[in-house]
């Protein structure tokens, strides 16, 4: 059964999805175009009472703002990428170059595993600590931990062939 709200979506996306689509287009990274569009009939779906009759400039202002979110997020990782590069840099390093590469491969990660990494290695953050600032349990961030660190080790093997040591002294547990 299709309620008044599911059916007003619809008309709302067959009339002006490929608006808001162009819109995106225009605004950020392609990358992002499908989660702007995505997200911004979300928003559309969670206020549609404050829709009006002709939709398209609300639906327009929605997607500027979820733009501009994905703006902010790519330049807040870029910024994150320059300040550890720049610590690496700083930091006393057993090879030379190992900043760059430490990096380079923290940029080949996912969000998820580079935050993890960079709140234990970077922050100093103990894995109890992290736990609490990601919402998970210190059992899973140990395990989301390990398996970040796996991934991280084989981006650098890939660069360079010779053994990574860990990249963080282990705090005790809590």
């Amino acid at each position: 059964m299709t309620s008044a709200a599911e059916v007003r979506l619809e008309q709302l996306w067959q009339e002006h999805a490929l608006a808001v689509l162009r819109y995106a287009r225009r605004r950020v990274d392609p990358a992002d175009v499908d989660d702007v569009v995505t997200e911004t009939f979300t928003v559309a779906w969670r206020r549609q009472t404050d829709a009006p009759e002709f939709a398209l400039p609300w639906l327009l202002a929605i997607a500027r703002r979820v733009a501009a979110n994905h703006l902010r997020a790519r330049d807040r990782r870029a910024a994150l990428l320059s300040r550890a590069a720049d610590v690496a840099e700083r930091e006393p390093s057993p090879q030379p170059g190992a900043g760059e590469a430490v990096a380079g491969a923290l940029a080949q990660l996912r969000d998820d595993d580079r935050e993890l990494l960079t709140l234990i290695a970077w922050d100093g953050l103990s894995p109890a600590e992290a736990a609490e600032v990601l919402g998970c349990s210190p059992a899973a961030l140990r395990v989301r931990l390990h398996r970040a660190r796996q991934r991280l080790r084989a981006v650098l093997a890939e660069t360079d062939p010779t053994p990574v040591p860990d990249a963080a002294p282990q705090r005790g547990r809590r």
